[in-house]
Formats: structure tokens, C-alpha cells, sequence
């Protein structure tokens, strides 16, 4: 489903590669979590494989096509993402109905009607979130909160179904009530349909219990992967052990 072959990412102000010749592959329907340290290359990583930064040396393959010079834009037809900054993903000067809208017409032309026709499925669509954000669906996107904002790019990145979803600590934004909801919604939805899947956290007990694969990434290389049933068995203490082996607090 995804491929990434020998992928390398330099930024000028840093005298080593933020990626290092990064080898993975993502098959299709798995749900992967990330961990690492702050500086260790999730975010960019997150970042070549949508597009948002292109890689200076190696190859991307989405759905057996080489990507690896095809624009965000383009690539938005398959990806869903959603960022830490509350800013990104969603548009300011529209309401709450239009940002929806506009997500779910992702890869299709842009037609009036669809703005019109589809206010009861996505008014639907909202309260599964279980956080009463359809009482705004009328209402400027600016005017809720950060975390308001944050949990409606989160159903805007899923509700179009990609083939993959990249999610970069999609809740952080989010007080503990809002975030467990998000995350049990986010789960859910990941699940009943089938949806391949890379999530960045910082928590060790998210870490355990979601997704079917675990990765660890330090100073821009994987050092840890595991999945299936091995992945199942891992413990808090598992996963400290394996952040202090390769030096890496969270």
C-alpha cells in the first residue's frame, strides 16, 4: 500500500539529515503508531509521505505508483491528515458545514449542489463525534476553540474514507474528556472501515492500545518496530525499556 525506499531529509539548519535513509512498508488496513522523541523525524516523515515536504533523496510508492514528485494536492485524492496546528486542515472564513463539505468533495469537481444536499449527513456525521459541535454548523470554523477546531479536522480527514490516513497527534489540542472521545471515535472509525493508518503520539498508553503496529523513531532512524501478536504483549514498562536502550524520553 505504502512504500518508502531509502528516503532522506535535510534541512539547512540542522548538520544531519532529519530522515536517514528511511526503509518502510505500510500494507493496506494496518494501523500504525509512532513514537519518539521531540526532534526525532515523525513529523517530517509524516510530512514527505503527504507531500508537504518533498524528500531530497529516495522513492515514495502509494498504491504501487511512484509518488515521490507528485505535489500535496495530488496526493490529498488518497491521503487524509490531520496536524498538531489547529490552523492547518481547516479554513477560516468558512463555516463549520462548508469546511465538511468541501473535505468530502476531496478528488471530486466542485459543485454548488453538494454544499446544499449533504447538511443532514454531515450534521450526522458530527455528533458521532459525541462533543455537540452540531449546534455550530452554521458558525464560522474561527470562532471555536483550538480543540473544537482540531476534533473537526479529525472528522474531515476520515469522513472522505482515504486509502490513507496520517494522523500527527491529532488530539493535543484536546482537554481529557474531548480527547478520549476523539481517540475512541478515531479508533472506531479506522476499523469499521478498513483504513490504513499512521498515527503519531507521545503517549505511551495510547501507544499500547491502539493499532497493530508499533514503531520507534530516533534521531531520524526507525529503531523499533513491531506488530500482530508481539505487538499485543507489550507492556509500559516493555516500551520504557525500549526508549531507554536507543536514548530516546518522549
Amino acid at each position: 500500500m505504502l512504500e518508502l525506499h531509502n528516503i532522506t531529509k535535510f534541512f539547512l539548519q540542522n548538520t544531519e539529515p532529519t530522515l536517514k535513509s528511511i526503509n518502510l512498508k505500510v500494507g493496506e488496513g494496518e494501523y500504525c503508531v509512532i513514537l519518539g522523541s521531540n526532534g526525532s523525524g515523525k513529523s517530517t516523515l509524516l510530512k514527505v509521505i503527504s507531500g508537504e515536504y518533498q524528500a531530497d533523496s529516495g522513492v515514495v510508492i502509494l498504491n504501487g505508483k511512484n509518488v515521490t514528485k507528485h505535489p500535496l494536492h495530488t496526493r490529498a485524492k488518497e491521503i487524509g491528515s490531520v496536524a498538531q496546528d489547529v490552523n492547518k486542515g481547516t479554513i477560516d472564513d468558512m463555516t463549520l458545514l462548508e469546511n465538511i463539505s468541501l473535505s468530502k468533495m476531496r478528488g471530486r469537481s466542485a459543485k454548488y449542489k453538494f454544499f446544499t444536499n449533504k447538511t443532514d449527513e454531515i450534521v450526522k456525521d458530527i455528533k458521532l463525534l459525541g462533543l455537540d459541535l452540531e449546534k455550530y454548523i452554521n458558525t464560522n470554523i474561527s470562532s471555536l476553540s483550538g480543540g473544537q477546531r482540531q476534533s473537526i479536522a479529525s472528522l474531515m480527514a476520515m469522513s472522505p474514507k482515504p486509502k490513507l490516513l496520517l494522523l500527527d497527534e491529532h488530539t493535543s489540542a484536546l482537554d481529557p474528556r474531548s480527547k478520549e472521545k476523539i481517540m475512541s471515535f478515531t479508533d472506531s472509525y479506522i476499523k469499521n472501515h478498513n483504513i490504513t493508518t499512521i498515527m503519531i503520539t507521545h503517549s505511551i498508553a495510547d501507544a499500547i492500545r491502539y493499532g497493530n503496529r508499533l514503531i520507534v523513531m530516533h534521531h531520524g532512524v526507525i529503531e523499533y518496530d513491531v506488530s500482530g501478536t508481539e505487538k499485543s504483549k507489550l507492556t509500559e514498562q516493555t516500551i520504557l525499556d525500549i526508549l531507554h536502550k536507543i536514548g530516546g524520553p518522549l
